[in-house]
């Protein structure tokens, strides 16, 4: 029924009640309830016998998807209050982040302990499918139903250096050498001289002001010098004399090497050395 109806029939009784026309019926049937459509609340008189009467003269739209608080059948009763929820269904796609692995790569041209990136990571993208559930517009449900990988991420890669540092030669790889029970001579190599041997590393600045290195040793300057050259057969190479120490005293020579463990590997020992110059 229109509200034009509604309104005509509301004149009709009331002229009926004017001319005194009127009996208990109308006190009887005509109930006053409550509609809340869209959140708003609608204040009706109705003379329909059920809820599914009331809304369909009020012409409020439902469906089989919406919900209502009372059952259609249900008698209606005056005061009551009937709420109606449109409820709609969507689907919603929405699209995400996919985040990046670091991997970590052994690689034996690298020192051991460190690090080189061999490719950057980049991130992946997925698409996420809602199916969502609106009450009267606004969403109540949002459930996940589908999920899409658009773009794969790209693992970052980092290698990792397993290079051990250069070693000493150790006395199997020595040159051959022939030597004298003295303790000092001449040969092709140099002046050859017998001289107990220890060594030390460590960070700092030699007594000639250079940086001590893998080639640097500590001599007693007033037997061998500084800025001598010197070979030594146990590594097959040429060393420097640019340092000097409190306990190097006499033929005595310290031998700068890249760690303490290498240091003590070493420990102390008698060594042929040949001065070159």
């Amino acid at each position: 029924m229109s509200y034009i109806n509604r309104k005509l029939k509301s004149i009709l009784l009331s002229g009926l009640l004017s001319m005194g026309i009127v009996t208990v019926n109308y006190v009887a049937f005509n109930k006053e309830v409550v509609l809340v459509v869209d959140g708003q609340e609608i204040e009706v008189n109705s003379f329909q016998s059920n809820v599914q009467g009331v809304l369909d003269e009020n012409e409020i739209d439902y469906d089989e998807n919406d919900i209502i608080s009372e059952d259609l059948d249900k008698t209606l009763e005056d005061g009551m209050k009937i709420e109606i929820k449109k409820v709609e269904r969507r689907t919603i796609t929405e699209t995400d982040d996919i985040p990046f692995e670091t991997v970590e790569q052994s690689d034996s041209s690298l020192l051991k302990g460190s690090t080189k990136i061999a490719q950057e990571g980049k991130k992946g993208t997925k698409e996420l499918i809602y199916e969502a559930i609106y009450y009267d517009g606004k969403l109540f449900e949002k459930k996940l139903v589908e999920e899409n990988i658009l773009r794969k991420p790209e693992n970052k890669i980092v290698l990792k250096g397993t290079k051990e540092k250069s070693q000493p030669k150790s006395d199997n790889s020595t040159k051959s050498i022939k030597t004298s029970t003295s303790t000092s001579s001449k040969s092709s190599l140099g002046t050859k001289m017998v001289v107990q041997a220890t060594a030390y590393s460590g960070d700092g600045i030699t007594s000639t002001g250079t940086v001590p290195k893998w080639g640097t040793i500590a001599v007693d300057p007033k037997v061998i010098p500084y800025g001598t050259k010197v070979y030594i057969p146990q590594f097959g190479q040429y060393f420097i004399a640019e340092d000097c120490g409190g306990a190097i005293k006499g033929n005595k020579i310290d031998i700068f090497m890249n760690s303490e463990s290498q240091c003590v590997d070493w420990g102390r020992r008698t060594i042929d050395i040949y001065i070159v110059k």
